[in-house]
């Protein structure tokens, strides 16, 4: 069977065992704790292959901006310096690449960003 796509960790989802430590260990305490957790109760968990696609040119001009996911959505840090929700952006406001692909499909591009954000590739980037 191929590698997992990331773990379950106690309902937390983790891309890799060393991305569970680096957040989870602060000392060596909870080093001795976290190996013999993780050991018992982690589980590997499967994503199917990408269906969505997004371009290779969209995903390098995305790496450009200040984008972020915070617990209000979408975030984006516009020209001002100002981190506002991205559905309340206007289109003059972020760069006219991306509002092309906003016009075509913008929930990819959310999430393009959700899954960078969190870790795990839920757009595939393709050549185009």
């Amino acid at each position: 069977m191929s590698e997992p796509s990331g773990y379950l960790l106690h309902g937390t989802a983790f891309s890799s065992k060393e991305a569970a430590f680096e957040i989870l260990v602060h000392n060596h305490e909870q080093e001795l704790r976290f190996h013999k957790l993780w050991d018992e109760d982690a589980q590997p968990y499967y994503f199917a292959q990408p269906q969505l696609t997004i371009p290779k040119s969209i995903a390098d001009e995305l790496e450009k901006y200040d984008f972020e996911l915070t617990s209000k959505g979408l975030m984006y840090r516009n020209m001002g310096g100002t981190l506002v929700e991205f559905s309340r952006v206007t289109y003059d406001e972020i760069p006219q690449l991306i509002v092309q692909t906003i016009a075509g499909n913008y929930r990819i591009v959310f999430a393009y960003l959700a899954g960078k954000a969190i870790g795990v590739d839920l757009v595939k980037v393709v050549e185009g």
